[in-house]
């Protein structure tokens, strides 16, 4: 091998390394660095963020003070149980209640299917078909707005059953109610703290 020969085989090694230096290393570092610093300032970002809530976590825990206040002062006017079909006992007993203080004559209550819910509360409606004068409707409605618990009548339909009696007889009412209330539901076993 001549000199001229090992020139050109060291020229050419040096251009297939800085060939191949300049096609794979350099953009691989540079996709590197990028990648690095794209990391860093996500981790940036979320440290800036933990460090907002842990200096809000003083507010946080008032504002936890207040609405387990709330909560407490809602319980009340809550149907009982914490199971839907303890609730709608509860429910049809308060409307049976109401009809029977107020001269009403309940007939029957139906139990209508409900998928509302806010957290752990969850709704429960029935219809209730009653007879009745019109006083005794008037009072069976403000017996039910005035009642221990929040029941909202979401539905009311009222029909006289002989509208055409003038014997002097009280007028008899037929009238069909559709009745929601509120309950909290009993939370699973199993759940972790701060899961719904």
């Amino acid at each position: 091998m001549t000199q001229r020969d090992l020139r050109a085989l060291k020229l050419g090694g040096s251009v297939v390394l800085a060939g191949f230096l300049l096609l794979r290393a350099v953009p691989w570092a540079v996709r590197r660095a990028v990648a690095a610093g794209r990391g860093l300032q996500e981790r940036t970002a979320v440290l800036v963020r933990v460090r907002s809530d842990l200096a809000d976590a003083p507010l946080l825990r008032d504002s936890a003070g207040v609405l387990t206040r709330a909560v407490v002062s809602l319980a009340p006017k809550l149907l009982s149980g914490d199971t839907p079909a303890e609730a709608l006992a509860d429910l049809s007993g308060r409307l049976n209640l109401a009809a029977s203080r107020n001269r009403a004559k309940l007939e029957r209550t139906d139990q209508l299917s409900d998928s509302a819910l806010a957290g752990r509360l969850r709704r429960v409606r029935v219809r209730a078909a009653l007879e009745s004068d019109i006083r005794g409707v008037m009072s069976f409605l403000r017996a039910l707005e005035l009642g221990d618990a929040v029941l909202s009548v979401e539905e009311l339909r009222i029909v006289a059953s002989d509208p055409n009696a003038g014997d002097g007889t009280p007028e008899v009412l037929r009238v069909e109610v559709t009745v929601t209330g509120w309950f909290l539901e009993r939370q699973e076993p199993g759940r972790g703290k701060g899961e719904t």
